[in-house]
Formats: structure tokens, C-alpha cells, sequence
């Protein structure tokens, strides 16, 4: 048996920032059938446990109830990378399987020849500043052993001795039942560091409850009391750092998040093997049971197969998936005050995309729906109206009001009214959907106004042309 190549799987694993001892258990979301508009059920699923001392798996039960905190804490997302082997034998295809123990073994090598690298940064700061001095960075490796890995970010314009913990890594001891090759990413805390230009004293500050630490030296770097400058190349919306309330200047706070590259190396018969992986760290999931309805999974299923759906895609099952995660958005949302109504008598009491648009283009400012409209009574009763259409194969009428990805700033009556509203994407206008959902419902929608076989489900007449070609 010859290994050929390696992978590590999954490619990107985003963790969770937590200062729990223990990280989070793994579970499972599942839909109520009887009520697909409900809050998903999360359910305990099988849990790798690691023995802090050995670096071992010592089992992998389910635990009997979820607990997200622990002792006050939230406890972190720290995801598992195994590598995996492309192999290849006489007389048969390769075969992608898991690097094991015992896979090793019939190649002549150990756990112990599997090399780790881990490179990870925050550049939060140097995105803004512009300086290279800002960059925080950490590494770890190679190494081979099964101890822990901390990744400290370092940064040259940061008080001497002050390192950013970015969280850590462990390469899992391998053992006779469970033998396979992995590494773990256990992130940060979730701390707010802060920075000064006087050189600070150890611990957290007297007059800054939210800082753990100080540790930007503000005379060396301009993070602390930086603004953001009239620059099309920053942020949009621009300013969204904390900032003095006043003047708008950055009051030099740091996060603890990350994202980062993981090397698994392995030399057999003087050929280096190698394989990559990202990844990240972002803030805890606080809505566990709910989804966004445009999340960097559908960016990435966009850049992997195109911004149009092949009929296997655009399917009823998707169309639903897409209206489910609308309305678990909304569901989280304050619709009444992001749609402009007035509160207590108050006009423009939030920053609302009613009143971004206003600010930015000097639109009249006026609610974008029918301040009725906006009750979450009305909007769960359109949703479940949508999803209803949806399962008896009618045509889903919202899909004529989707906004498509040209149409974001439009800022009509009409244009301010499509779907999703109330919500801003990361030009700083009107969310849209990627192009490949509106596709796909959009496909599905058609299929009901123009079935094949009299179902409600038959391909609309373009698509089932497009097919036969």
C-alpha cells in the first residue's frame, strides 16, 4: 500500500470563543416536522472526551443534557482536524481513508512522524491602521508531541513582555480505540484587551471594566484614539470599532478571534506529504437553535458551483431551507424598531437601515414597511403562508420579491420593500441573498406555475430545455 497524497478534513473549522474549562459538547439541530417554524431541537450527540493530562480521547458517549455554560462561563467550540490518506493498491481505484495507527504502521512510520504547524493572526488592527508594526500573529510548530500548543499573538507595537492569547492546539494522543490522526483547536476566551500610553500596571485596569488586560503601547502605534478616515478602502459602514461617544475615536480595545493556516506533514521513503486547513475563531453561537439566512457556507457553495442552480439543486427541500433561516433571522430581530416605527413616541430612536439611508444619501426618512406590518405575529403568519406554498407545490409568490444582488441599492418605496428587509449586507446597503438561493427559489417557484407531470413539482419550461441540451 502506497499513501499518496494527504488531506485534513474539514478544511475550514470555525471555532467559538469560550473561557470554559471544558469545550461544548457536539449536538444535533433537527426540525419539528409538525412545526417546521419552531425553534430547531438540539439534541446531544456523540462527544469526543480528552484527557487533559494524556492528550488521549478517553471516550466518545453522548452526553445525558447540553449545558453551553459552565461555572459562569461559556464554554468554547474547539473543533477536531483528522488527516486523511489517498491510497492506492494493485488492481484497485485510490481510495481516500482516514491516517490511522495502524495505517502508519503498514508504511513503516509512528504517530510520532506526523510533524503539526499552526500559523494564525489578528489583523483587525493593521486593517484599519495601515501599519505593519499592528499585525498580531502566533505559531506553533512543527512539533509531534501530544502536550499543548499555546497560541500567544505577538505584535511590535505592543508593551514589552505582552502576547495576545489566541487560544491553543494539541495533536491527540492516537490510541488502540481510537487511532486516528488529529489535531484540536481550542480558542480563546472571548476577552477585551485594551491598550495606553502610559505603561500600564500588571492586571486589569481600575477604570475600564470591559479590559482583562492592557496590552497596546499607544505612544509606538496609533490604534488607541485612531478614526477612520474618508476612504472608500475601509470598513462599510465604517466606524465599527468601539469608539468614544464624543469624538467617534477608537478607544484601543483588542479581541481575542483569529483565523489561520494547520500544516500536517509526513515524510515516507523521502517524499514530504502535506495537506492544509483553516482555521478561525469567531464569538459564541448565543442562538444555537436558529441559522442566518446568508452565512459563509452559501458564500463559499457559490464560488464552488456557480451563482445558478442544476435542477438536482433547486429543490423544494432547498427553497424551504432558504424561507426557514429567513424567518430564524427575524425571529431574533426587533422588527418594530428596525423598520423605523416610532417608540415611545420617539423617531429614529436606533440606527435602522431607515435611518442609514438617510444619512447616507439624505433620503426622506420613513419606515421602509407599514409600521403594521412589522408585528411578529404578521411576519410569522407570512412566513408559515410562504412555507405552506412551498410543501403543496403553489407558487411561492415572495420569490417575485426577492431582491437580487444589482437591485441593493434601490432605495424606492419598492426597492426598500423587497426580501429580506430590515437587514443590511456588508456594503453597508440592503441585504440580498447570494445569487445561487434566489436561483434556486426562484426555480422551485416556477416548477409550481408550470408542472410537467401535474404534480406541482415538474421543472418550469426553460429549465427542462436546458436540460435536454
Amino acid at each position: 500500500m502506497l499513501i499518496k497524497e494527504l488531506r485534513i478534513l474539514p478544511p475550514l473549522a470555525i471555532g467559538r470563543l469560550g473561557a470554559a474549562a471544558r469545550p461544548m459538547d457536539n449536538y444535533d439541530v433537527l426540525l419539528d416536522p409538525d412545526r417546521p417554524l419552531s425553534p430547531r431541537q438540539l439534541l446531544p450527540a456523540p462527544t469526543f472526551v480528552v484527557d487533559p493530562d494524556s492528550g488521549a480521547i478517553t471516550s466518545a458517549d453522548a452526553p445525558t443534557a447540553l449545558r453551553f455554560t459552565e461555572d459562569g462561563s461559556v464554554r468554547p467550540v474547539a473543533p477536531f482536524l483528522e488527516v486523511w490518506a489517498l491510497t492506492s493498491v494493485p488492481d484497485r481505484d485510490d481510495v481516500l481513508e482516514p491516517l490511522t495507527t495502524g495505517l502508519l504502521e503498514r508504511c513503516g512510520l509512528g504517530p510520532q512522524d506526523v510533524r503539526w504547524s499552526v500559523h494564525v493572526a489578528n489583523h483587525k488592527l493593521y486593517r484599519r491602521t495601515g501599519d505593519e508594526a499592528d499585525r498580531i500573529e502566533a505559531e506553533a510548530g512543527p512539533f509531534h508531541d501530544h502536550a499543548v500548543h499555546a497560541l500567544n499573538g505577538t505584535c511590535p507595537n505592543f508593551w514589552e513582555g505582552k502576547e495576545l492569547p489566541l487560544g491553543h492546539v494539541r495533536y491527540i494522543r492516537p490510541t488502540a480505540e481510537f487511532p486516528g490522526i488529529r489535531l484540536r483547536f481550542v480558542p480563546a476566551a472571548g476577552y477585551v484587551y485594551g491598550s495606553s500610553r502610559e505603561k500600564p500596571p500588571p492586571g486589569p485596569p481600575d477604570d475600564d471594566p470591559n479590559v482583562v488586560e492592557v496590552l497596546y503601547n499607544g505612544q509606538k502605534g496609533g490604534w488607541l484614539g485612531y478614526t477612520d478616515p474618508a476612504d472608500p478602502t475601509v470598513t462599510v459602514p465604517g466606524g465599527i470599532y468601539a469608539g468614544d461617544s464624543e469624538t467617534g475615536a477608537s478607544k484601543g480595545y483588542l479581541d481575542d478571534e483569529c483565523d489561520g493556516v494547520v500544516r500536517a506533514e509526513l515524510t515516507i521513503e523521502g517524499t514530504r506529504l502535506t495537506a492544509y486547513a483553516w482555521i478561525g475563531a469567531g464569538p459564541p453561537a448565543y442562538a444555537p437553535d436558529s441559522f442566518p439566512v446568508r452565512s459563509v457556507a452559501d458564500e463559499l457553495e457559490q464560488a464552488m458551483f456557480g451563482p445558478t442552480a442544476g435542477a438536482g439543486d433547486a429543490t423544494p427541500e432547498a427553497a424551504e431551507d432558504v424561507v426557514r433561516r429567513a424567518f430564524d433571522t427575524v425571529r431574533l430581530m426587533n422588527t418594530s424598531v428596525l423598520n423605523g416605527n416610532a417608540v415611545t413616541g420617539l423617531v429614529g430612536a436606533a440606527n435602522t437601515m431607515a435611518a442609514q439611508d438617510t444619512g447616507d444619501t439624505g433620503r426622506l426618512f420613513e419606515p421602509i414597511m407599514a409600521p403594521s406590518l412589522v408585528d411578529r405575529t404578521a411576519l410569522l403568519n407570512l412566513h408559515q403562508q410562504i412555507l405552506t406554498g412551498l410543501h403543496s407545490g403553489t407558487a411561492p409568490w415572495f420569490a417575485d420579491v426577492l431582491r437580487d444582488f444589482d437591485e441593493v441599492g434601490d432605495l424606492s418605496a419598492k426597492g426598500r420593500r423587497k426580501m429580506p428587509a430590515l437587514m443590511r449586507g456588508a456594503d453597508g446597503r440592503s441585504l440580498a441573498l447570494t445569487r445561487r438561493q434566489t436561483d434556486i427559489v426562484r426555480k422551485v417557484a416556477r416548477r409550481s406555475i408550470f408542472p410537467e407531470d401535474g404534480s406541482g413539482t415538474g421543472a418550469a419550461p426553460d429549465t427542462a430545455q436546458q436540460e435536454q441540451e
